[in-house]
């Protein structure tokens, strides 16, 4: 059978001048048509990170080139004025102010300002990656390896990495086990709960 005879046949079911039935679609469609419609189901927003400058202070005044500088760099950038330098020269971030953008953290020279997830208050403030008698001389708030936290931590969330304390924050449940531990006040509780602040 050749094309040209196939047109001549007339169209088939379901095309054009064939007759549809649609009559259930259409009532199904008019129902729906006086209903008011639903609004769109929203997804709970996530809560943004907020920065964290894993820093205690005193770093300028006695010779710790690891920790912050107090460069102001991050207060430069943030514009909801959300860091300030405080007295011991240290950059700190205003919980309630901060909206987690992360441009502090990118524009750090020293790369010690960390986004972390709201939830999370228990940080270990320090940076420095001397040995512990090196890191007491450089600084009087700087972590010297001790282990008293790791041993302290009922989740294992907390390992001492190139001589200062780091969190894993996906195993971390904020007990603050180890700030109460923590002989030189480096690990710190967010709003002064378990620890300094």
């Amino acid at each position: 059978m050749s094309f040209g005879r196939l047109r001549g046949l007339g169209p088939a079911p379901g095309l054009a001048g064939a007759p549809r039935e649609t009559k259930g679609r259409d009532m199904a469609y008019d129902n729906n048509k006086d209903k008011p419609a639903r609004p769109a189901a929203k997804r709970p927003r996530k809560p943004r990170p907020v920065a964290v400058v894993m820093c205690n202070g005193g770093c300028d005044l006695q010779g710790c080139k690891q920790g912050c500088i107090g460069c102001a760099t991050c207060v430069g950038v943030c514009r909801k004025n959300a860091i300030h330098i405080n007295e011991r020269g240290v950059a700190v971030v205003d919980r309630d102010a901060c909206i987690g953008c992360g441009l502090c953290a990118r524009s750090c020279e020293q790369g010690v300002i960390q986004l972390v997830e709201r939830e999370f208050t228990i940080t270990a403030r320090c940076s420095n990656t001397e040995k512990g008698s090196d890191a007491k001389l450089e600084c009087d708030n700087s972590c010297v390896a001790c282990g008293a936290c790791e041993r302290a931590c009922p989740a294992g969330a907390i390992h001492v990495i190139d001589n200062h304390a780091v969190i894993d924050w996906a195993h971390c449940i904020s007990c603050g086990m180890c700030a109460t531990k923590c002989p030189r006040n480096v690990i710190r509780d967010a709003f002064g709960i378990v620890a300094e602040r």
